[in-house]
């Protein structure tokens, strides 16, 4: 088994450069760029994941200033996209909500990023294709926290974790062999 240091930039910048690899894919090839900005897009995926959210929770998370999104929020309204409803625990407050509309909207992009995604996967061999689903399966869960993680360090930004923070996380071992990789059980680095 090898152990990972606490923070390695070799680590650092794999990580980076599969997700540059995989963002570029996604936005130049998989995407439909049509119909919805950036912005409009991760919007509406946020309140279809998270659920209905005040729109200053919502400037916060999107990084965006209460106009900008005010005026986002407004546009999609316009395209029956999101709709305002009563904050049952705050009457003076109004929550955005996604749409049916907007749902399916959103639906729709996904069925064409995959149907765009299998053309792709078909170029590969079957090897290549099963390597990238093994991946997959080890990385999902993994992203899905790193993006917990960084909703929850937008108020002090993401890039500001400090060095104790990251040396107080657990991190796993590895092993390599030819059938695969073999991530372990893990240790606390201090």
């Amino acid at each position: 088994m090898v152990e990972l240091p606490p923070h390695d930039d070799r680590c650092s910048d794999s990580i980076g450069e599969t997700l540059d690899q995989a963002m570029d894919l996604a936005a130049r090839y998989l995407s439909d760029r049509a119909g919805l900005t950036a912005s409009a897009a991760f919007l509406l995926n946020r309140v279809s994941r998270e659920g209905p959210a005040r729109l200053t929770s919502l400037a916060t998370k999107e990084g965006v200033s209460q106009p900008s999104m005010t005026q986002l929020i407004q546009r999609l309204e316009r395209q029956g996209l999101v709709t305002r409803l009563a904050d049952p625990d705050d009457g003076r407050v109004a929550l955005v909500a996604i749409t049916k509309t907007g749902q399916a909207l959103l639906n729709d992009r996904k069925r064409t990023r995959r149907e765009r995604l299998a053309v792709l996967l078909a170029t590969l061999s079957s090897e290549e294709e099963f390597a990238l689903w093994l991946s997959a399966q080890v990385a999902l869960p993994i992203l899905h926290r790193l993006v917990e993680n960084a909703d929850s360090l937008t108020g002090e930004g993401a890039g500001q974790a400090t060095r104790r923070e990251r040396s107080s996380t657990t991190r796993p071992t590895h092993s390599a062999s030819a059938t695969g990789l073999v991530v372990g059980a893990g240790r606390t680095t201090n």
